[in-house]
């Protein structure tokens, strides 16, 4: 999850600037045991309350802090775009013949919701600047899409664009319920006479997509000390995720102290979304729409931050180390 692991999975950034070392950090990751906690009990209906309203638009600054670098790696951008208009159900009887057009710009699979479904589309972007087009000549431009059922939040389709340098691919995850399967195709777009690689996973009951989880986190019920936990296919793996909740807590802005709830997710170790050691904690607000609004995750290999930028009008979140030389002055 992880604000989508900033720009990419956190691979593009990390890699170019120093890769980790992944055995030693495994096994390190390995002699540390979990604490029990509560395992919360999910809400999977939105009916009647969905607080995150359509056209919601939030943009991050995305850091990296590894001595003596603080840099900045680009921009990451999360997108409500709402409701889905089902094509079976839209159109004149006279358009029937034609083939409708797909629901993701890009997608490289055929998809077809059955006729009472009801979808909400969501979408990421990716965008490098600073160090990593300057220092490395790396130029990301990465998106992101997933469409959900309104009806628990599952995932029905994710989609992933990843432009970096002169990569270029696309990849479609569909969650077939008929088949019980998680169906990836991935095509590279620079060898046009390569086959798409077909990668099939269970399905699990109430799976989601890496993008959705993003917004499945902000619609539960966050009571401090319990533990979310929930199915989530990505990059070709299928993953348990868990959040921890953490205390209330308030952070600095621009125009005085907002309250915030403390995130914990669990998702560096053997076995998880990063296999290296690793911490992550993700801050959003204590209200209705849950906005994350900062995010860091430490590794041996340095920091990586992301903060809300457009927060509100004239106010702006201040960074952590900004904060400490505040206190100290």
């Amino acid at each position: 999850m992880a604000l989508l692991a900033p720009l990419g999975a956190g691979q593009t950034g990390a890699q170019q600037i120093g890769k980790d070392q992944a055995g030693k950090d495994q096994a390190a990751s390995a002699t540390t045991t979990a604490p029990a906690y509560t395992v919360a009990t999910l809400r999977r209906d939105f009916k009647d309350s969905f607080p995150i309203p359509a056209g919601e638009k939030l943009e991050y600054e995305v850091k990296l802090s590894r001595f003596p670098l603080n840099v900045s790696l680009g921009v990451l951008t999360l997108e409500n775009l709402g409701a889905v208009t089902n094509p079976q159900n839209s159109g004149a009887a006279g358009d029937q013949q034609k083939a409708p057009a797909p629901l993701i710009e890009g997608l490289n699979t055929e998809f077809t919701p059955a006729p009472d479904e009801q979808l909400l589309r969501l979408r990421a972007t990716a965008v490098s600047k600073g160090a990593l087009v300057a220092l490395f000549g790396v130029d990301v431009r990465n998106r992101f899409e997933a469409l959900v059922d309104m009806r628990d939040f599952s995932a029905r389709v994710s989609f992933k664009e990843e432009k970096e340098g002169k990569k270029h691919i696309v990849q479609s995850t569909i969650f077939d319920r008929a088949e019980q399967q998680v169906k990836y195709l991935t095509t590279d777009l620079t060898k046009p006479d390569a086959p798409p690689r077909a990668k099939p996973l269970p399905l699990q009951e109430g799976m989601l997509s890496l993008l959705s989880a993003i917004y499945f986190v902000r619609l539960q019920k966050l009571n401090e000390g319990q533990m979310l936990t929930f199915p989530v296919s990505a990059d070709e793996e299928n993953f348990q995720f868990e959040i921890l909740v953490g205390k209330r807590e308030s952070i600095r802005t621009d125009c005085g102290k907002v309250k915030t709830v403390r995130l914990e997710p669990k998702l560096f170790g053997p076995g998880r979304f990063f296999k290296r050691q690793g911490e992550m904690t993700m801050w959003v607000s204590d209200d209705t729409k849950r906005t994350p609004l900062r995010l860091v995750a430490k590794t041996p290999k340095g920091t990586v931050t992301a903060k809300l930028l457009n927060f509100k009008k004239k106010c702006h979140i201040i960074d952590q180390e900004d904060e400490g030389k505040q206190k100290n002055d």
